[in-house]
């Protein structure tokens, strides 16, 4: 009998929604989101799905990559659902390094405000699951 234990990183799920659940945490860079869609455009794939906590849509990391997705006029995104108490998620101030007060990150976008750009830094341990998706399939 095959022992067939489920790893960490097959536990993340990569799943499609549409774009008006992705609330932006923080500003963006707007020559790097004009890049980066150039880039996904060329690639054609989707290939690194946004983390959102579940709940909120909130972006934990990737505001750049939604506005480039936004720009390129799709309607659905490839993330990765979580929830900020999961142990896998960890975030810290971008500049310091210190832990970051997440209820902070919640208070601020539930009055649609942005955190200045590269204000927080989150980790995920283990890394998350990359995606080979046909942006076709997603606008």
């Amino acid at each position: 009998m095959e022992d067939r234990r489920m790893t960490e990183t097959e536990s993340y799920v990569v799943a499609i929604r549409p774009i008006e659940l992705f609330q932006a945490t923080e500003q963006v860079d707007d020559e790097k989101v004009r890049h980066l869609a150039m880039t996904i455009r060329r690639q054609g794939h989707w290939l690194v799905p946004v983390p959102i906590e579940s709940r909120t849509g909130l972006v934990m990391d990737g505001n750049h990559r939604l506005q480039a997705a936004r720009l390129l006029g799709l309607r659905r995104l490839p993330c990765v659902p979580l929830v900020y108490d999961d142990r896998r998620v960890s975030v810290r101030c971008w500049r310091s390094n210190v832990p970051f007060d997440v209820q902070r990150v919640m208070t601020i976008a539930t009055r649609r405000e942005l955190l200045p750009f590269k204000t927080t830094r989150h980790r995920f341990d283990p890394p998350l699951p990359q995606s080979h998706i046909p942006i076709a399939l997603l606008a």
